[in-house]
C-alpha cells in the first residue's frame, strides 16, 4: 500500500499562513468601530445633490481633526479604532434605496487612534429629490480589516426632506469643546435659473409692455435696467405672492440647524412665499436675465442684492412683495428719477418701491459687517450669499420636475 507525504515545504506554508491569519484575526479582534453618518445621524438630501460636483475644502463638512481615509467631504463612513500602521481596510456601503453599493479600500499609513474612513458613495440622486418629508433610513456597512471580516453593522438615520436647507452645525470634540460649521451657501442651491417655469414667468412680464425684451445688463442703462426688474416683481405680484412665515422642520436639535425652503414651483403653485422662498425666486429669474443677483443673510432674515450698474446696487426687501399697503414707508430716496409706468401698474410701482428703499437701507445700515470666513470680524449670520459664486465653485441648482405653469397662457 503506497503512502502519500505531504511536502515539507508546503507543510511549513501551511502553517505559517494560518499562523498569519490568526496574527491577522487577533489583530482585527482589538479593533473598535462603529457607522458614522454626519452630520448627527441625518442625511440632507439637499447637501449632497447640491454639492455631487463639487470639491470643497477639506474643512466644509467636518471639523475633524483625526486621520481622515477616503473622501475628504463624505456624509456615510465609519469611525475606527485601534488599526495598526500598515493594516488594509475595505469599507462597503450596501445598498439602499437612495444609494448604489459603495466601497473604499486602503491602507492606514500613520497613527493607531481614532481613523475616519469615508467611501465615496454612489447615490442616487433622483431618487433623493424626491423626498418630501423626513423619512428614517438604514444604513449598512461592512468593515474589513488585513482581509478579516469584522461583520456589518447598521445605523438608522433621519434622511431629511429636500426643502430641508443646512446652514450650520456644532461639532463638540472629545474634550467638550464646541466648532462650529457654517454651510449658509447651501441656500444658493434653491435658485434655479434653468426651471423652465422661469421662461413662462418671463413671456407673461413681456406681455406687461413695461419693456420690449430682457437683456439684463447689456443696454447699460440703469432705468431700462431696473425696468426690467419692476416687470418681474409685477408679475410675481399679480400672481397673488402672500408673505408666510414659515421654516420650521420636524428634526430640530442644538447641533444641526436647518430651514425648510420652498422651491420656485412650490412658491408658484401654493401662492406664499417666506423671505427667503420670495429671496431664491427672485434670484432664479434675475440670473436667467443675465443679473447678478446674492442673497443677502442677516439674523433672522434674507432679502436680496441686485447690483444694476457700476454706480448703483439696490436691495429688495421680498417679504413686501405679498403686502398690499406701504403707506409707512418713505419713498422719496428712490429712485432720483421716476421710471414711467403704465397707469395701471403705478400701485404696484409703489411697492416695489417700497421693497427697495427697505432692502437699501438694510444693506446700507449692515455694510460693514459682511465679511469673508477668514477674516477677523466674519459673523455667519451676516453673510453676501454671490449666486454666481456659488456656481463657480460647483454648488448645482437642485432640479425640480414640474408640469405646466398654473394660469400660464
Amino acid at each position: 500500500m503506497s503512502s502519500y507525504r505531504i511536502p515539507v515545504f508546503f507543510s511549513w506554508f501551511s502553517v505559517l499562513y494560518l499562523l498569519m491569519a490568526g496574527l491577522a484575526a487577533a489583530e482585527a479582534s482589538q479593533v473598535e468601530w462603529e457607522p458614522d453618518i454626519y452630520p448627527d445621524n441625518q442625511l440632507f438630501p439637499s447637501l449632497l445633490i447640491a454639492t455631487a460636483t463639487v470639491e470643497l475644502p477639506e474643512n466644509a463638512f467636518s471639523t475633524w481633526e483625526g486621520n481622515h481615509l477616503g473622501d475628504q467631504q463624505g456624509c456615510v463612513g465609519v469611525n475606527v479604532r485601534g488599526l495598526p500602521v500598515g493594516a488594509k481596510v475595505k469599507v462597503e456601503v450596501k445598498e439602499n434605496a437612495f444609494l448604489k453599493a459603495s466601497t473604499f479600500i486602503g491602507v492606514v499609513s500613520e497613527g493607531t487612534g481614532n481613523l475616519l474612513i469615508h467611501p465615496k458613495v454612489r447615490y442616487l440622486y433622483d431618487a433623493l429629490a424626491t423626498v418630501k418629508q423626513a423619512v428614517p433610513l438604514d444604513i449598512t456597512i461592512e468593515l474589513t480589516v488585513d482581509g478579516v471580516s469584522l461583520g456589518e453593522k447598521t445605523q438608522t438615520v433621519a434622511l431629511r426632506p429636500v426643502n430641508d436647507c443646512l446652514f450650520g452645525v456644532v461639532d463638540t470634540d472629545e474634550d467638550g469643546e464646541e466648532t462650529s460649521s457654517d454651510y449658509n451657501w447651501l441656500f444658493a442651491a434653491y435658485v434655479n435659473e434653468d426651471h423652465p417655469w422661469v421662461d413662462e414667468l418671463l413671456k407673461a412680464a413681456l406681455a406687461l409692455d413695461v419693456v420690449d425684451s430682457f437683456s439684463g445688463t447689456q443696454s447699460g442703462e440703469s432705468d431700462e435696467i431696473l425696468r426690467q426688474v419692476f416687470a418681474i416683481w409685477t408679475v410675481l405680484k399679480q400672481r397673488g405672492i402672500k408673505y408666510s412665515d414659515i421654516t420650521t422642520n420636524s428634526r430640530s436639535s442644538d447641533e444641526v440647524f436647518s430651514q425648510s425652503v420652498r422651491f420656485l414651483d412650490e412658491s408658484l403653485i401654493a401662492t406664499q412665499a417666506n423671505c427667503v422662498d420670495g429671496s431664491v425666486l427672485l434670484a432664479s429669474i434675475f440670473r436667467k436675465i443675465g443679473l447678478e443677483p446674492s442673497l443677502v443673510l442677516v439674523p433672522g432674515h434674507m432679502y436680496l442684492m441686485l447690483p444694476i450698474s457700476e454706480d448703483l446696487t439696490i436691495a429688495l426687501e421680498t417679504t413686501v412683495l405679498g403686502e398690499k399697503d406701504v403707506s409707512d414707508t418713505e419713498l422719496s430716496e428712490f429712485p432720483e428719477n421716476e421710471i414711467s409706468v403704465p397707469k395701471d401698474l403705478e400701485d404696484v410701482w409703489t411697492n416695489f418701491r417700497a421693497a427697495v428703499v427697505m432692502g437699501t437701507e438694510d444693506l446700507t445700515e449692515n455694510a460693514d459687517r459682511f465679511h469673508d470666513a477668514d477674516h477677523a470680524d466674519y459673523d455667519p449670520e451676516y453673510q453676501l450669499i454671490d449666486i454666481q459664486q456659488a456656481r463657480s465653485f460647483g454648488i448645482l441648482p437642485i432640479a425640480r420636475p414640474s408640469g405646466p405653469l398654473p394660469g400660464a397662457r
